[in-house]
């Protein structure tokens, strides 16, 4: 079973380095084992019980299991992140968002926004995919207004099964995966002409 898994998993790198190189959608080739596409930038402007105002920029992420073994898949984040160029004094978080928040040309409701401290309190996703299934939701950064730095963009949600993805950003992962069936989750930001790629997550391959 493992050597089996292995070897999936070199297939998946190999086949997602490709992908990433073209576009946002990673491991998008079928057969692969997963598939995550991420979708185009959006915001929405949000204020808190206190008054605060916040930008909230998120991304559309389908994941899709394309293997013929389930897959198990953990997303938590910090609560709080610092910007990369370490004098701002603002912070920002990033959330995870039901699939209502990933849909097209779905207008963001006053619902919508009063489940939103929920979210930031509790920035954790937990799902699992059997073969053919697949996953839609959001990932969103929540920043203050007026912003000092610069807003805080999530650009690329994928696996990190390569040592040499992204090497233009900032880089807060291990410099080599590890080489068993659960696998890292990383996430590309984009700080104006910076970029950082920070962990997330991981999904792991099983029979059960």
């Amino acid at each position: 079973m493992r050597s089996k898994i292995l070897i999936l998993l070199a297939l998946l790198g190999s086949l997602q380095q490709c992908a990433q190189k073209r576009s946002n959608k990673t491991g998008s080739i079928l057969g692969s084992g997963l598939m995550i596409d991420n979708g185009i930038n959006r915001g929405v402007n949000y204020t808190d019980a206190e008054g605060r105002d916040y930008s909230i920029r998120y991304i559309p992420v389908k994941i899709s299991n394309d293997s013929t073994f389930p897959i198990h898949f953990r997303m938590e984040f910090s609560k709080e992140y610092n910007y990369p160029d370490g004098t701002a004094d603002q912070v920002f978080k990033i959330i995870p968002l039901p699939k209502e928040w990933a849909l097209d040309g779905v207008d963001i409701t006053d619902s919508m926004i009063n489940k939103l401290p929920d979210y930031i309190e509790k920035p954790i996703l937990k799902t699992s995919l059997n073969s053919g299934e697949e996953y839609v939701f959001a990932i969103g950064t929540i920043y203050p207004r007026p912003v000092k730095f610069s807003g805080v963009l999530p650009n690329i949600l994928f696996t990190h099964i390569s040592g040499n993805t992204f090497p233009e950003c900032d880089w807060f992962m291990k410099e080599e995966p590890a080489a068993n069936p659960e696998i890292a989750m990383g996430l590309k930001l984009k700080f104006g002409k910076y970029c950082s790629v920070i962990p997330c997550g991981q999904i792991l391959y099983s029979e059960e």
